[in-house]
């Protein structure tokens, strides 16, 4: 009896560890292709360094969404968006998205959280990661 029952719970851990996450979508109705459209517009970007530092504010603007390609068009910190690609498979919305200053490429990346989008910036040249938030323009 002892045996049947490890065997029962080993099978039954084992199927658990390999079902298909749950997605985490904020309503039955959700749909990817709006969620990727609802980012044209203007937001401000908060770069400041530290929690406790003064909010610093710079521009990030979506411009065009191609749903077939997955992916957007438009500036961030004044710079032209270079490549770019979102994925919603997750049940949520990241992107990811190239600019470049002249000096070398930087690499953003973001989740939207609710209306917030959570994301950080990279970029090799400088030895640079920094973490931000964006909210849409107040128009």
């Amino acid at each position: 009896m002892k045996i049947a029952l490890a065997f029962v719970l080993t099978f039954f851990c084992a199927a658990c560890a390999h079902q298909t996450p749950q997605v985490n979508s904020e309503s039955a109705l959700w749909s990817p292709d709006v969620a990727m459209q609802g980012l044209v517009g203007s937001w401000v970007v908060d770069l400041r360094g530290s929690p406790g530092d003064a909010s610093y504010t710079q521009p990030f603007v979506v411009s065009s969404v191609d749903l077939a390609q997955r992916r957007i068009g438009g500036s961030f910190y004044g710079s032209d968006i270079t490549w770019s690609r979102g994925n919603t498979a997750w049940g949520k919305l990241v992107i990811t998205f190239i600019t470049s200053n002249g000096q070398g490429e930087y690499t953003h990346t973001a989740t939207l959280v609710g209306e917030t989008l959570v994301g950080t910036s990279t970029a090799r040249h400088r030895n640079l990661l920094v973490p931000w938030t964006a909210r849409r323009a107040v128009q």
